[in-house]
């Protein structure tokens, strides 16, 4: 319109030329008739002549003005020639379902093909399986048969898909991977429409990004670690498409099923509501933004709030509370970590590390430009994103600074992360082109930053796969061992202890009490408190538990032999289970078991041994009737070459526990290395009493009497 309004003023200046011409040969005539009349035509004129001037030099100047912008908008249109017809869009979402597929399941066959058979990466599956198994088995959403109904799943909605899958098959791992899988798939097709929308006609970029997606390697690690993580983003995401394309039914329903997904899905309802707010305010001026009118309101308001409701009664019922007993027996447990270590390794070094790090200058541009358009009163469509990402790590580091093993609990940034990344790459090619004023130089930088993106993320998700199947071994040799052993050498009566209750629960057919809470819910409130340990085994003996299944490092026994024990194959974490003997059974306060996973883990490998002393010494003054300290106190002693400190607390970890099968085994191969044949022999013979089975320790044992004759 203002080039139109240019051009008709510069003929109207060309006309006032012409007319201008006439004009002076009537002043002409007029001087000629009446001379005094000169002055006032000559000031006339100047005038005329002078506005003339001024109006040519504004023109000029708007004209040039629109013509830059001209330029500049033909340099940075960064708009490839693909808009995907119908079919080639099919085709898109054929190749994104066997593609994502294909990666998954490469995940699978290289752990199968490492371990001997499958498995999980985490202990948590199992609990979904659990409660979907007993929901089809006894029609209850119980840990156990019917007898422990609780709101114990954090994903009930996954547990109900879990417990329809269980009615066409009975393999856990199937039915684990099959869901892990698909929802993955949908997440692909869903990423790429939100993403078709953000980038309009620049369909390629939506390609490119979405291959990016499909590709990490936590979206496939995850897809195949059976949990409901795929599944929640699948949600997440459709409602955001949903959302952006104001269609009323599908959002109202995905906006109701995310907290039957997640209960920290309530951070993605609260920036949905944020952004809906700003593009109300901003509608105001920008008649561009489209709303929900008033009538689409109170439908979303009705179903999504009926599903919601649905969900606070379930758990209400159940559990006496509108959140699952996950959600606060974790805040509970994970409260007392530190902010500081979350924000820094668990947020920010896991979202730099990798691919990862090159995503983030981008994200971090769009932020950036995200308050600049805000200053500027000009609505932008990352806030919901951004804002869904902000929120889920202030919740994680107010209430539970912890973001699970491998991230868990992050990753359903991950796909805003990408997006917004993506976006704000786009707008940084927009800048420099307009700053080298070049098209091609603008498209070509924007592809080779997304090529080597791609590239990156293809490389990570290779490496990742042995990580999958090294923790899928991991999980397998502890917490379903253990359970295995139970099943195997306890009777249907007996009732088990344990703070993994996934695997345990799943496959050995006992009764279980969870000393995490999960399951458990009465026992949540006393989890932090300093004397847990005294509570717990007056709660043990009061609930008839016969076994006790504890990793070390959360929970641990001591002045007791293990029946099982993964110590001497399977170090760091060590998974044991013992006969729990009420009034006997001992389990350690758990500032002492703080102090002995800080020696084992941080001072002993950095050679620290006075430290290491001190802190045993501030154990043994907490509680001086644990064997364990002494024993770690000889350990550290024979390092320093120290052997009469090392005797002396050998000795008074024997006192205490006079079974106490390390420190026999230990003791007496010292005194073997110093010719101490009758002490050696006194140690072993009763070593081999706890032990009788050490076959290599046995025949030592016997040729102590060679020894000796010689």
């Amino acid at each position: 319109m203002l080039n139109v309004r240019l051009k008709t003023e510069v003929k109207e200046t060309r006309s006032y030329r012409s007319q201008n011409i006439e004009v002076r040969i009537f002043n002409l005539f007029v001087i000629c008739r009446r001379p005094a009349a000169a002055g006032y035509l000559l000031f006339a004129n100047c005038f005329c002549s002078f506005s003339y001037c001024l109006k040519s030099v504004f023109l000029q100047m708007a004209q040039k003005k629109i013509n830059k912008k001209q330029i500049q908008k033909e340099v940075i249109n960064l708009e490839l020639p693909f808009e995907p017809s119908k079919n080639i869009k099919t085709l898109i979402f054929i190749a994104i379902a066997i593609i994502s597929f294909a990666l998954s399941f490469y995940y699978l066959n290289f752990a199968l093909a490492q371990n001997g058979g499958f498995g999980f990466p985490l202990d948590d599956p199992w609990i979904h399986l659990t409660f979907a198994k007993n929901l089809v088995d006894y029609h209850s959403f119980s840990y156990f048969k019917n007898e422990m109904a609780t709101a114990g799943s954090s994903s009930p909605i996954y547990t109900i898909l879990l417990a329809a899958g269980f009615i066409i098959s009975n393999n856990e791992m199937v039915i684990s991977y099959v869901f892990g899988i698909a929802f993955l798939i949908l997440s692909g097709f869903a990423f790429y429409r939100l993403s078709s929308y953000e980038f309009g006609k620049e369909n390629f970029y939506a390609l490119i990004f979405t291959g990016i997606f499909i590709l990490d390697k936590w979206m496939n690690f995850i897809s195949v670690s059976g949990m409901e993580t795929t599944m929640f983003i699948f949600i997440i995401i459709g409602a955001a498409y949903f959302y952006r394309q104001r269609k009323v039914v599908p959002f109202a329903v995905f906006l109701g099923l995310i907290m039957w997904g997640r209960p920290d899905g309530l951070t993605f309802i609260g920036a949905l509501a944020l952004d809906y707010l700003l593009a109300r305010y901003f509608a105001k001026t920008d008649k561009s933004i489209t709303l929900f009118n008033k009538n689409e309101l109170i439908k979303i308001g009705i179903i999504s709030g009926a599903i919601l409701i649905l969900y606070f009664i379930m758990n209400l019922v159940l559990s006496g509370s509108i959140m699952p007993n996950t959600y606060t027996a974790k805040i509970m447990y994970y409260s007392a970590k530190s902010k500081e270590f979350f924000l820094k390794v668990e947020v920010w070094q896991y979202f730099t590390a990798g691919p990862y790090g090159i995503i983030m200058v981008g994200f971090i541009f769009s932020v950036l430009k995200m308050f600049y358009d805000l200053f500027r009163k000009k609505y932008n469509r990352n806030i919901l994103y951004i804002a869904f990402a902000f929120a889920l790590v202030f919740v994680y580091w107010y209430q539970m600074p912890y973001a699970h093993r491998f991230g868990r609990y992050m990753m359903p940034i991950i796909p805003f992360f990408i997006l917004v990344s993506a976006i704000g790459f786009r707008d940084i090619a927009k800048l420099l082109g307009g700053y080298f004023k070049n098209r091609n130089f603008t498209v070509g930088l924007y592809l080779i930053v997304s090529a080597i993106i791609l590239l990156y993320t293809f490389q990570q998700y290779n490496e990742n796969k042995t990580e999958y199947a090294t923790e899928c071994k991991y999980i397998s040799d502890r917490q379903v061992a253990a359970a295995m052993w139970i099943k195997n050498n306890t009777k249907e009566g007996d009732i088990i202890a344990t703070h993994d209750v996934g695997a345990i629960g799943f496959y050995c057919g006992r009764k279980i009490v969870d000393v995490a809470g999960l399951v458990t819910p009465e026992l949540i409130t006393k989890i932090n408190d300093d004397n847990y340990s005294e509570f717990l085994s007056d709660y043990l003996k009061k609930a008839n538990v016969t076994y006790i299944v504890f990793l070390n490092e959360w929970n641990r026994i001591v002045n007791q032999n293990p029946l099982f024990t993964t110590i001497n194959t399977l170090p760091p974490e060590v998974m044991e289970i013992y006969k729990f003997i009420p009034d006997k059974t001992k389990i350690l306060n758990k500032k002492i078991n703080s102090g002995i996973n800080t020696i084992n883990y941080d001072l002993l490998p950095a050679r620290k041994y006075n430290e290491s002393l001190q802190v045993l010494s501030q154990c043994i003054s907490m509680d001086s009737h644990v064997s364990l300290l002494y024993l770690l106190n000889a350990r550290i002693y024979s390092f320093a070459k120290d052997w009469n400190n090392f005797e002396k607390n050998m000795k008074k970890a024997l006192e205490i526990f006079p079974e106490y099968k390390e420190a026999l085994l230990q003791y007496g191969n010292y005194c073997k290395s110093v010719n101490k044949i009758e002490d050696a022999k006194l140690y072993l013979s009763r070593y081999l009493k706890v032990v009788p089975d050490d076959k290599k320790t046995e025949e030592l044992y016997k040729s102590l009497d060679t020894v000796k004759t010689k």
